[in-house]
This record gives C-alpha cells, structure tokens and sequence, in this order.
C-alpha cells in the first residue's frame, strides 16, 4: 500500500511542477524562474538543462521519485505527508475516467 501511495504522490508531485499553474501561479513563477520558455507557438523549452528536465514530464518523474524514495528511506513517516497528494492523483484519475461531455 504503502508503494503505491509514494508512486501515486510522485506523479502528482511531477505534474505540479511540470504543468501546473499553482496558487497564485507559483508553479508557473517557479518554471520561468528556472528558465521555462514558450515560443511563438506556445511550444515550451527550456534555456539550461535543468528547465529542459522540468519541460519533460518523464524525465522529471525519475527525480521526483528519487527524491520521494530518499525522503520514505529517510523518514520512513513522509508516507503520511504524501497520503493527500496519492489521493489527489486518484481523484484526478476518477475525474478524467468519468468526465462528461
């Protein structure tokens, strides 16, 4: 259970900071601060390689999970702090199986 809650949590966590505004736009503040761009066309890119890892959802998923793995390995109790964020992501799943059109 407990695998599944972290690898829920880390795409959540990968899609906030890959795609998401945030509150008061904060993801998207974050992104530029980094170095995210758009062009002409809307077409993201990034000016340095750690902007070009954040504009690549897989590839940023890998650090995340890293990083959540670190964090369960260190702290075996983050399981609880990333409980919200796996019950987010079902949620998110739910709403798109079940969207109305």
């Amino acid at each position: 259970m407990e695998l599944l809650v972290l690898a829920l949590a880390t795409w959540r966590l990968t899609s906030l900071l890959n795609r998401e505004a945030g509150p008061f736009g904060l993801l998207t503040k974050f992104r530029h601060l980094i170095g995210i761009r758009y062009d002409e066309y809307s077409n993201v890119y990034g000016k340095n390689q750690i902007a070009e890892m954040v504009t690549c959802h897989w590839c940023l998923s890998v650090w995340v999970g890293i990083a959540v793995a670190a964090s369960y390995y260190l702290w075996n109790d983050v399981w609880w702090l990333m409980l919200p964020l796996a019950l987010s992501t079902v949620s998110i799943i739910i709403d798109r199986i079940t969207e109305w059109q």
